[in-house]
């Protein structure tokens, strides 16, 4: 018996790519530099305020805090309203276990933080940030694969056509999806994407259909 083939749609596979930012190396180095600047940013806030490093450490969160949560929920809404009609769900699971379980975890102490220190209102502000934290979570945890009207949708955010500059096929039997983007804060390669194998030749002829259109 002959060997069998891969089926055409594994060959038309846009835009290889080198894998600097794959198996999470990209998230790390993106969370080790919030961790810096979020450490700067204390220690100018303890030093220009004459407060101690822990005071300082809790004013950075508030400072830093705030306008993170307005541009993503702004950021998710837009998103949201931008979608347009679906053409194909991927199904899988609506919510990813781990960030679910980290989420719950920060609620108790963003509930005993509105009552520390809440003379100085500092425990209300740092209570209502610990609180959005797994809001946020909650949404981004949202990993379920969607090809909309105009774009791809996954973890609270949807990624135009124009866009999405490639993809690939990664992981075991390639089930899993890693698309390459050109987003402002989402450059490069994202996190592999769980397709159902019955729905691999689909996915790819409208990655193929509407990526070479956009771009």
């Amino acid at each position: 018996m002959s060997e069998q083939t891969e089926p055409d749609f594994m060959q038309a596979e846009i835009n290889e790519f080198p894998g600097k930012w794959e198996n999470g190396k990209g998230d790390y180095l993106i969370l080790i530099g919030l961790v810096v600047l979020q450490g700067i940013l204390a220690l100018l806030t303890s030093y220009f305020f004459q407060t101690s490093l822990g005071d300082g450490v809790i004013y950075a969160g508030i400072i830093s805090g705030y306008p993170l949560l307005f541009w993503f929920l702004f950021s998710w809404i837009r998103s949201l309203r931008s979608c347009g009609s679906t053409l194909l769900d991927c199904r899988g699971p609506r919510f990813e276990t781990a960030l679910i379980l980290l989420a719950l975890l920060l609620l108790p102490g963003a509930v005993l933080s509105f009552f520390v220190s809440a003379e100085h209102g500092q425990g209300i502000l740092m209570g209502g940030l610990l609180l959005s934290t797994p809001i946020m979570m909650l949404i981004t945890s949202s990993g379920r694969l969607l090809i909309v009207e105009n774009g791809v949708w996954h973890h609270g955010t949807l990624f135009k056509w124009d866009e999405i500059t490639g993809y690939s096929w990664t992981g075991a039997a390639n089930s899993q999806l890693v698309l390459q983007s050109s987003k402002r804060f989402f450059k490069g390669a994202g996190p592999p994407l769980s397709v159902p194998p019955e729905l691999k030749a689909a996915v790819n002829e409208l990655l193929q259909k509407h990526i070479q259109a956009g771009s």
